[in-house]
């Protein structure tokens, strides 16, 4: 199985979604999206290499039941989590993001 990294980035990301959530008064919402984050992650790390590739080397995985998305790629023998980021948003700021968040390896 492989490895996860998570972008440092990508915690933002998250907590951003979460307080969002929180923040509306929608009591636990905020926590059931962390939650759900990383249960998806479990299944980025087993399956992976099922989702398609929407992005260069980027695949995507929609967060159900929120309307999120994680966006990852394989580095060698490391996936990398790059991104979350809301549906609905331009596909041209995600893309643009996820240029610019580079990935590099310091093992």
């Amino acid at each position: 199985m492989s490895k996860i990294r998570l972008l440092p980035a990508v915690f933002s990301d998250i907590e951003g979604a979460a307080q969002w959530y929180d923040e509306r008064g929608y009591t636990g919402l905020g926590d059931r999206f962390v939650d759900v984050f990383y249960f998806y992650l479990e299944h980025i790390q087993r399956r992976g290499k099922s989702y398609v590739r929407v992005y260069d080397e980027f695949r995507r995985v929609l967060l159900n039941p929120f309307p999120y998305a994680t966006y990852f790629r394989y580095h060698d023998d490391l996936i990398v989590v790059s991104l979350v980021m809301h549906t609905a948003r331009d596909p041209h700021l995600w893309r643009r993001m996820l240029r610019e968040r580079q990935f590099k390896n310091r093992e």
